[in-house]
């Protein structure tokens, strides 16, 4: 671990630009060099949302941009293992301190982000994760980025107030709409309202950001394998599953056990194959058909 202080030249040019950048940074890693997006949103995260953050991150990582997150359950980690799934190094900073690693399941995680990238913290190794610790990091994951990507937080949450602070940062704001009965979609929906740049796709971020940025990250495009939305298994028994399964509602086992007649313990082993072939994201005991990737 080292400490980077705001004198020293490697101190990020963006973060020392806003109005309280934090007097030192204690990193494990290597702080990569290069334009940056930040990806948050709630630890309730559903799988809809946590495949878009996923997605997003891996395709900005494909375009050469660096993604921040802040290593939380829900949103944070899907934008963490997104942004690992390209060649970018992603950036995680926590409320805590460094050691120990909070929360503790992502102690895995955190070791595959300092390989290429780095953990960073304005806390002191043991550190506790403290309430107030929170909104006083998002300051640091918003200064840290170009424009902040809000993917479902709820009206009163953290994800709000990085949105916030990365407008009173003169950062870009970028919201994932959802559907009006998911909760966790009014804060992204208020802040599209608002004027936030609604997100589809990496290029309406790209598109918002200088262009400098957006010639960068052509330079450094990386294709990613075309997605096959459209193709089941072809196996009879595992595509009867697959047909009764949708993009973005998911369906509990005893709820496909019941359709398909058949006992909870064999749908469990068929969605088990399912999983295992990448057709399907499962999340405590619901399932959601996932968009599978050719080989290159």
């Amino acid at each position: 671990m080292s400490v980077l202080w705001r004198n020293d030249p490697g101190y990020p040019v963006l973060l020392a630009a806003i109005a309280d950048p934090p007097a030192r940074l204690f990193v494990r890693g290597v702080l990569p060099v290069g334009p940056t997006v930040a990806v948050v949103g709630s630890r309730q995260g559903t799988p809809y949302g946590q495949r878009a953050a996923h997605q997003l991150a891996e395709d900005l990582s494909n375009q050469g941009i660096i993604v921040v997150s802040g290593l939380a359950r829900g949103i944070d980690r899907a934008a963490h293992e997104g942004a690992l799934t390209g060649p970018t190094p992603t950036v995680a900073v926590l409320a805590s301190g460094l050691d120990p690693i909070y929360p503790p399941e992502h102690v895995e995680l955190a070791d595959r982000i300092a390989v290429t990238g780095a953990l960073l913290s304005e806390a002191e190794d043991g550190s506790l994760p403290l309430p107030a610790r929170f909104p006083v990091r998002n300051r640091i994951i918003s200064g840290l980025s170009l424009g902040v990507i809000i993917v479902e937080a709820a009206e009163r949450s953290g994800a709000l107030i990085t949105a916030r602070l990365a407008l009173e940062q003169g950062r870009e704001v970028f919201c994932v709409p959802g559907s009006i009965e998911n909760p966790l979609t009014l804060g992204p929906h208020s802040l599209v309202k608002d004027g936030a740049t609604l997100v589809r796709t990496v290029e309406d971020v790209l598109a918002e950001l200088p262009e400098a940025v957006r010639a960068y990250a052509r330079a450094h495009a990386r294709a990613p394998a075309p997605a096959r939305a459209d193709s089941g298994p072809q196996e009879p028994e595992l595509a009867a599953v697959w047909e009764l399964l949708d993009w973005v509602e998911p369906r509990h086992h005893d709820e496909l056990a019941e359709q398909l007649r058949l006992d909870v313990i064999e749908v469990s082993r068929r969605l088990t194959l399912l999983e295992m072939g990448n057709y399907i994201i499962g999340d405590r005991g619901a399932v959601t058909r996932s968009r599978r990737r050719l080989d290159k």
